[in-house]
């Protein structure tokens, strides 16, 4: 198969992955494991991926080693979002969703305190759902984080593509290369959609903790 998927193909794919990683035999199954898969309540061909984990709070100052904040924007507390200083845990709800432009997957995710309130960006940065070094060099507003060399945001704030609450997204658009990339190592099972999709946690695990 190409490197970009027809609704059909991500559907398929999704459906084989979440079968072949029910069972957990080594922690990098366990990584893997704990998909399902949801359909729109009322229309067909907008069913996504969705699992839940729990998150942890790095120490508050690992973030600000790497990330830069633009200090021209205040961050407002309103009181309706969570703050770092709690030591509670973070339940995050994740999403692998279909990028209708691009034709591949894109991950989704918000995470909130044990009030429900969801967290900020400077805050979601500090929290173990990404690999520390994967906003080295960048700059962080209240609704993006961009790398200077980049055309398009590392990470944007948008509404999910069949839900419509807000979330967090990776920008998909470096998507397709990086797969291309990793299938040319495995030519024998590259036209697999269950092989494509591995592929594609393998890149998203370069910044998401897969925990």
């Amino acid at each position: 198969m190409t490197v970009m998927f027809t609704r059909q193909q991500f559907d398929e794919a999704c459906r084989e992955f979440i079968h072949a990683h029910q069972s957990i035999s080594s922690a990098y199954e366990a990584r893997l494991s704990g998909w399902s898969w949801k359909e729109h309540h009322t229309l067909p061909g907008f069913g996504y991926m969705h699992r839940i984990v729990t998150l942890n709070w790095r120490h508050p100052a690992s973030a600000d080693t790497f990330l830069e904040i633009d200090d021209s924007l205040d961050v407002v507390d309103d009181g309706t979002t969570a703050s770092h200083d709690s030591p509670d845990s973070l339940t995050c709800h994740q999403y692998v969703v279909l990028s209708a432009t691009f034709r591949v997957p894109a991950f989704y995710f918000s995470i909130h305190g044990s009030s429900g309130s969801p967290l900020q960006l400077t805050d979601i940065m500090q929290t173990s759902l990404l690999r520390e070094d994967v906003c080295e060099g960048t700059v962080a507003t209240t609704f993006a984080v961009s790398h200077p060399a980049m055309n398009f945001p590392l990470l944007s704030q948008g509404e999910h593509p069949t839900l419509g609450t807000p979330c967090w997204y990776f920008h998909p658009c470096e998507t397709a290369s990086a797969i291309e990339e990793i299938l040319k190592e495995s030519e024998e099972n590259s036209r697999r959609p269950l092989s494509w999709m591995e592929a594609w946690f393998i890149v998203l695990s370069t910044a998401v903790d897969m925990q």
